[in-house]
């Protein structure tokens, strides 16, 4: 009742500011006297904000948000070939999820997930809906070269943008036709085989220019950097080729539509198609996997003033993004199942009482003791099979070749009754993957016949109204519909369902005479919500000026993010509506002190902040048969034959998760497969504090940007109070895991750095040379073992294997760029990525998951050994350069 009461009061203040905004466009025009007011007073990071500061950055800095500008000038420094790249080394406290290079990644900022931190590019919000082949990343569809410039908005700000701001929002700015004429061509090339040519060219219509285009284009090719060491491969995949250059292609066209309808009313629209092939092959699994994606987008924003007191601002998308694979899978040679050999031998092993064979060796005894029983795999393929001398298949020891001296099949092809393929190795081809969903037909293959496209479509607008009542009293008000469904191809049986948002916000903004220098806002939103339940956010924003460049603000509110089409319940055969799903909610609390002047004939800008942001419902995905207890082995079910949990472990499984019993009910009866997943939400919190010292000042000369982030982000610890375990053996031992991993309930959120110090310094000796340094350094990041392999101990009671510290390095980027020309239109670039050759990781994988090795197929090592797991490294960039030539007009 108390929630229901909260909300109405929150929407009921909504509608109350909405409709004061539309009383008074009615009762209230006047003439245009333009608003420059806070263009004249704001500073955010030292400087005066200018006519290139979005109004909505203004606005925020004003009344208390922590804002982040990000220069054309301070990207042009850095030669980057994708966000990623920008992120990682421009946004304060950004942390970036995957490989930049390998064409994934998300962006997180101050130890939040990547459901967190929205990110938007002209309004677009750029975040992944899932698909039923893997999730896609819009991020990686931004075009480098097209952006103007880029704001971020710390702490929480679901209210102006929707859901999924929970931590910040990063709003990308591309570049726009304004009516003159002007372009920019350029080409870019060096380390990896990279090559680029991309361009933009902005044009009037009409003679006065109000209708004016921009188009776009970029064509980017490169090998890319080794990704994965040697040493992190299995050996099958490594045998057949898995270890591979992993090449990324960005390809894009566009347009930007301008109508400059009267000096205070415009309307823009743009379309982009960009399409990102890439490789993603994983050294634990797939041998070759190909990605192909596609990213048609689609904008539109409308602007007018009807006064100096009321103004609109409507935002409209669409996007439909798609993605197809090729996904090839080792063949390996299986231990064989005792039901799957002829009758007669099964006769033959009953009376000697084998009832199966649990490793490979048992199984080659016994075939040695029938003739003409192979003792591996019979597949025979002649025709590709080379020679044992032939050094084009895997260095003159091809697993297709008997290799071995002392057999007297030595040198001939493997795959005959007498010389058959050894159990564990890789069998001579390959076999092309399926999705885990739909028909079971293959998806991932190659062609028309056998591969399918996978997507989503997403749309919706945001439209807001902002009424000037005086110099104290400022009203805003807005309306925003976000919409999202599947749009994958019907074999992978995805159930129609559409996820739709509507929300109503409002904000009340003063600035008091009675507080000179203060400024306030006051905010709320209603969420109106298709297929989960309703949303309630709120937020409140104050500054205030002591005079003397002395501040402080601060910012506080909730947020929340929505859940993606997989998770709603919407995917497989027996799919259903996960209806005890609850949105993962966020608390935002972000406050700094700082000082603004002027020195030296420059600026200057010092801040210390604090954050501290708690997310709950966080979401998870579980199997159904680990966490429903209608799939329990010990309940009389004849539903299912392959129950692995009793009610005992099922229990365990739900100790720590909201369990989704609405879900289980109809998930057994539809006969959902015990391994098919769920989305639950966990009971634990994660908590996030951390603080900030920003240093920025701009000279003559010199110009630098530092900022440091200490930042503890816990999460709850899975391994606390797990009993350990001695490596090779299934006996618990009677004390729990040694050290932090098994004493502390919790822990660092894994690849969360626990602080980062990263910069941009630059030096304009003259118009013409710009030289800049970008370092980056950080503190531990960590990996976390599993539980099964973390509790695996030795003889003397120490873990076998520790958790991975990829963290603690520091890597030093750099630029020189040179002006030529009288209009400096010429600009040459040289880029060095990783100047003093640090040897780091970007992230950390593994875990049980190299089940293709051939000890382990072999059954020669199980989930009790240590050898059974495997963690590696995502290599950072080598050194390494690049060259750049642009040209402006």
């Amino acid at each position: 009742m108390k929630q229901k009461l909260k909300s109405s009061v929150k929407f009921c203040f909504s509608a109350l500011m909405a409709s004061t905004v539309i009383q008074a466009a009615i009762a209230e025009p006047e003439p245009d006297e333009g608003d420059t007011r806070r263009l004249e007073t704001i500073r955010v990071e030292g400087q005066a904000v200018d006519a290139l500061t979005s109004d909505i950055a203004v606005d925020f800095a004003e009344f208390g948000t922590q804002v982040q500008l990000i220069s054309s000038e301070e990207i042009e420094t850095g030669g980057f070939t994708n966000f990623g790249e920008l992120a990682s080394g421009l946004i304060r406290g950004a942390n970036i999820g995957y490989s930049p290079d390998e064409g994934e990644f998300t962006i997180r900022i101050d130890g939040g997930t990547d459901r967190d931190t929205l990110l938007l590019v002209d309004g677009v919000p750029y975040f992944d809906r899932s698909s039923p082949l893997e999730d896609l990343w819009p991020a990686t569809a931004i075009d480098p070269r097209m952006i103007d410039s880029v704001e971020v908005y710390r702490g929480g700000n679901s209210l102006y943008f929707g859901s999924n701001g929970g931590l910040g929002v990063v709003s990308v700015r591309t570049k726009e036709p304004d009516g003159t004429t002007k372009g920019q061509f350029g080409v870019y090339a060096g380390a990896f085989k990279t090559r680029e040519i991309y361009g933009n060219m902005s044009f009037p219509l009409d003679k006065a220019g109000k209708h004016s285009i921009l188009v776009f284009g970029r064509s980017y090719e490169t090998d890319a950097h080794e990704l994965f060491s040697k040493e992190a491969y299995g050996d099958n995949v490594l045998a057949l080729g898995g270890r591979h250059e992993f090449p990324y292609s960005y390809n894009s066209l566009g347009a930007k539509y301008l109508w400059q309808i009267g000096p205070d009313t415009e309307f823009r629209a743009g379309a982009t198609y960009s399409t990102i092939d890439f490789r993603d092959s994983f050294p634990q699994s797939t041998v070759f996997q190909p990605n192909f994606t596609e990213f048609p987008i689609y904008n539109a924003s409308f602007k007018h003033r009807f006064s100096d007191k009321l103004k609109i601002d409507l935002e409209a998308h669409y996007q439909d993004p798609q993605l197809k694979n090729n996904e090839i899978d080792a063949r390996i040679c299986q231990i064989p199942r005792l039901g799957d050999l002829p009758a007669d031998i099964q006769a033959i092993a009953a009376n000697q009482g084998i009832t199966d064979f649990s490793t490979a060796a048992a199984y080659e005894a016994f075939a040695a003791s029938v003739p003409g029983l192979p003792a591996g795999c019979v597949t025979n393929p002649y025709g590709s099979a080379g020679s044992a001398g032939d050094d084009n298949w895997n260095g003159g020891s091809s697993f297709y070749i008997n290799q071995d001296p002392d057999s007297p099949f030595y040198g001939q092809p493997y795959g005959t009754v007498d010389n058959p393929f050894p159990i564990g190795a890789p069998i001579g081809y390959v076999v092309q993957s399926t999705a885990s969903f739909g028909d079971g037909g293959l998806t991932k293959g190659f062609g028309t016949t056998d591969q399918r496209e996978s997507g989503y479509v997403d749309y919706g607008f945001n439209a807001r109204a902002t009424y000037t009542l005086n110099d104290y009293v400022e009203i805003v008000a807005g309306v925003q519909n976000t919409s999202y469904k599947d749009n994958s191809d019907d074999s992978f049986g995805v159930r129609d369902v559409k996820l739709t948002s509507t929300g109503v916000y409002g904000d009340l903004r003063l600035s008091l005479p009675v507080l000179e220098g203060f400024s306030g806002s006051f905010a709320a939103r209603q969420d109106f919500n298709d297929n989960f339940d309703d949303q309630s956010v709120w937020k409140v924003g104050l500054r205030q000026n002591f005079g003397r460049g002395l501040y402080a603000r601060g910012s506080g509110g909730t947020s929340y993010s929505l859940p993606k089409i997989d998770e709603i319940g919407a995917f497989g055969a027996g799919a259903n509506i996960n209806p005890g799903l609850q949105p993962q909610e966020v608390d935002a609390f972000n406050v700094g002190a700082g000082i603004d002047g002027d020195i030296f004939g420059g600026t200057y800008n010092v801040e210390l902040g604090y954050f501290e942001t708690d997310i709950k419902n966080l979401f998870s995905s579980r199997a159904v048969g680990a966490v429903c207890l209608e799939y329990a082995n010990d309940i009389a079910n004849p539903l299912f034959s392959n129950l692995t949990n009793d009610t005992a472990a099922i229990e365990q499984n739900r100790r720590n998760i909201i369990a989704p019993d609405d879900f289980c009910g109809t998930a057994a009866s539809g006969l959902a497969d015990p391994g098919e997943s769920v989305a639950v939400n966990a009971l634990a919190n994660q908590d996030i504090k951390g603080f900030t010292i920003d240093v920025a000042f701009d000279f003559d000369k010199w110009q630098a940007d530092f900022s440091y982030t200490d930042m503890e982000s816990l999460e709850p610890n899975p391994v606390y109070g797990t009993l350990a375990r001695l490596d090779g053996t299934s006996t618990n031992l009677d004390f729990v895991i040694p050290g932090k991993a098994g004493s502390s309930e919790h822990r660092q959120s894994g690849e969360r750095p626990e602080w980062t110090l990263s910069g941009l310094v630059t030096y304009t000796p003259n118009d013409n040379w710009v030289f800049s340094l970008n370092p980056r350094w950080q503190g531990p990041e960590w990996a976390y073992a599993g539980t099964s392999l973390a509790r695996l101990v030795d003889a003397d009671g120490n873990r076998v294997v520790d958790d991975m510290n990829f963290g603690d390095y520091f890597v030093l980027n750099g630029s020189v760029q040179y002006f030529m020309g009288d209009q400096k239109q010429h600009r040459f670039l040289i880029r060095g990525v990783n100047l003093l050759g640090e040897d780091y990781f970007e992230r950390a994988s593994g875990g049980s998951t190299y089940t293709r090795d051939r000890a382990v197929v072999r059954g020669e090592i199980g989930p009790n050994d240590s050898a059974y797991y495997r963690q590696y490294g995502w290599n950072g960039k080598p050194r390494s350069f690049w060259i750049q030539y642009e040209y402006s007009f």
